[in-house]
């Protein structure tokens, strides 16, 4: 859902957004989450002299992969969140660096005067799910040996011993011990 500003600029009021997103129109490639359902967004996009700020809330039901077991489990996400996005900054030749100051580092950028609203949602639910999702803080996992799902059954594998790529650390370990 792209916004023209100029159209935002000529109304001098702020522009009140309620839309459902599909995942296809949020674009989320995440190798560990899908949309369970449409997310629904509620959205505010201020323009104050070429600064623009979008001020929203946005819930949305997720299917999650666990990192420990590789199954899946579903996980809501409600966020209230304030973004502001200020025109790109021009650089003079096409690849050229902008040194942006500690201040802008959370600023996001618009060009050619259009913003994106689905990118802006798509980022948020994205920054909400977990680098490393777990389906319950106590999953057990997989055995690293046989692959068998250790929540729901035992493996016979024997454990050996340290993998001689880190028997330097335990060395250092059992120095540190004793």
């Amino acid at each position: 859902m792209i916004i023209d500003l100029s159209e935002l600029r000529k109304k001098k009021a702020p522009l009140h957004v309620e839309v459902d997103f599909s995942e296809e129109q949020l674009k989320l490639r995440s190798p560990l989450a899908s949309l369970a359902s449409k997310a629904h967004s509620e959205l505010r996009v201020t323009l104050s002299g070429e600064r623009l700020t979008v001020d929203g809330r946005v819930a949305a039901d997720l299917d999650v992969t666990c990192c420990r077991c590789a199954k899946s489990f579903s996980q809501s996400v409600v966020k209230e969140f304030s973004v502001q996005y200020w025109p790109d900054p021009k650089a003079d030749k096409e690849g050229e660096e902008q040194e942006l100051s500690y201040d802008e580092l959370d600023i996001g950028f618009y060009r050619e005067d259009k913003i994106d609203l689905s990118a802006v949602v798509t980022e948020q639910i994205l920054l909400e799910i977990p680098m490393k999702p777990v389906c319950r803080e106590s999953c057990r996992g997989l055995c690293d040996q046989c692959g068998a799902d250790l929540n729901s059954e035992t493996c016979e594998c024997i454990k050996t011993g340290v993998d001689p790529r880190l028997a330097v650390l335990e060395k250092i370990k059992n120095r540190m011990v004793n």
